[in-house]
C-alpha cells in the first residue's frame, strides 16, 4: 500500500532554540538534540546540549520518546537521520532536528528510519530545491510517499537490515582493533 508520511505518522516536527541560544544551555538536564547529534543510523552525544526544567516546557509539544526517528532538516547535515538513544532520555530537539514518530498500529519507526534514509538522495535534492540553505520544510516531509507493506513484512525487512547493520558495525570494530593493533 502506497502512502504519506502525514497519514501514518502522529508526529512529524521540530521544536526551536531556547531563548539566549549556547548561553542559555546548562551543563546537566533535559537533552536539546541538536543537528550534530543526528548522524546517518546513529546518535550522537557528542556536544549534546542541555536545558532546565522551565525550558523543556515551553518545548513540550517536541518532546522526544524512546524509539523515535530523528531527521536533520537544515544545513549542511539536512536528512541524516537516526533512532533516538534512550540513554538521554528525556529530551526536546531544537529546530533543525525534527521528530519523525509512526503510528504503532500501521508503522514500526525503525522502518521509518530505513525508509529515509533509502530515500536520503531524493531529500538531498528536496532541501536544495531553491534556498539558499538547505532545508526540508515539515510539508515536505508530510507529503513524502511510502510503499507500506504488513507490520509482519516490516519486521522482516527491519530484522534482515539490522542484522545486516550489526554486521557492518562488528566489521568496524574488528578493523579498529586491526588498526590499533598494527600501530
Amino acid at each position: 500500500m502506497r502512502c504519506k508520511l502525514a497519514d501514518i505518522c502522529t508526529k512529524i516536527g521540530s521544536g526551536a532554540t531556547p531563548r539566549g541560544g549556547k548561553e542559555a544551555y546548562c551543563d546537566k538536564g533535559i537533552s536539546l538534540v541538536r543537528s550534530q547529534n543526528v548522524l546517518d543510523f546513529k546518535f550522537s552525544h557528542d556536544g549534546l546540549a542541555f536545558i532546565n526544567d522551565e525550558q523543556a516546557e515551553k518545548l513540550n509539544n517536541v518532546e522526544v520518546f524512546d524509539g523515535d526517528v530523528l531527521l536533520n532538516i537544515t544545513g549542511d547535515s539536512v536528512a541524516r537521520a537516526c533512532m533516538m538513544d534512550s540513554a538521554f532520555l528525556p529530551a526536546r530537539v531544537n529546530q533543525h532536528v525534527a521528530i519523525v514518530r509512526g503510528k504503532k498500529a500501521r508503522v514500526l519507526n525503525r522502518y521509518l528510519l530505513y525508509f529515509l534514509q533509502w530515500k536520503k538522495g531524493y531529500l538531498l535534492q528536496l532541501a536544495s530545491a531553491g534556498a539558499t540553505r538547505n532545508a526540508l520544510t515539515k510539508g515536505m516531509v508530510e507529503q513524502l510517499e511510502i510503499d507500506l507493506p504488513s507490520l509482519n513484512e516490516q519486521k522482516k525487512i527491519v530484522a534482515l537490515l539490522g542484522g545486516l547493520d550489526d554486521k557492518i558495525e562488528l566489521n568496524n570494530k574488528i578493523n579498529e582493533n586491526l588498526q590499533q593493533q598494527a600501530q
